[in-house]
């Protein structure tokens, strides 16, 4: 693979762990959204980002995500356990609460039971219970973020993309 091909590494990796070697991100118009970065995350370590808006910090995230595609570089990340929040709520309008928590797991394919399980577990952990058949457009803006954490709960990921994901939230829910 030459330097200005990007590959998102299929070889095992520790699970929980994210590796980015030099990876860019340069869109189609010439802009860079990302300049060549390094990033190691061991399992249980907690990393932030921070950076004025602009620098890059949400591509990144969607890189490692494998939702957009680098120009250079390399991930290596285990995106079957990864969990992510983005900074908009991203919910289905025509699904409710349950129905939109429920969602990974039934595009994972899981068994009815072990969905209702999972999505239990994630509602009551979110403090949404009696909020279950609810559909998007009656939350505040706080309760869909969490009902994004929720479903990003669901399926139980080793590492968690967070995207800004607590600004909707009031202080003592963040």
């Amino acid at each position: 693979m030459n330097g200005d091909a990007m590959s998102t590494t299929a070889a095992p990796v520790s699970a929980g762990s994210v590796t980015v070697h030099q990876v860019s991100r340069t869109f189609p118009d010439g802009t860079q959204a990302l300049a060549a970065t390094d990033l190691t995350v061991q399992p249980g370590e907690l990393v932030t980002i921070v950076g004025p808006s602009g620098c890059g910090k949400s591509t990144l995230l969607r890189l490692v995500a494998g939702l957009d595609e680098a120009t250079t570089g390399s991930i290596a990340v285990d995106r079957d356990s990864l969990g992510y929040v983005f900074q908009d709520s991203s919910l289905l309008p025509w699904r409710t609460v349950r129905a939109n928590v429920e969602l990974p797991a039934q595009l994972h394919r899981l068994p009815r039971s072990e969905r209702r399980q999972l999505v239990d577990e994630a509602i009551a952990l979110t403090g949404l219970c009696g909020f279950e058949r609810h559909l998007p457009r009656a939350l505040s803006g706080g309760m869909k973020m969490r009902v994004s954490l929720a479903r990003a709960l669901t399926l139980r990921p080793r590492v968690f993309l967070f995207d800004e994901p607590f600004g909707a939230l009031d202080e003592i829910t963040r």
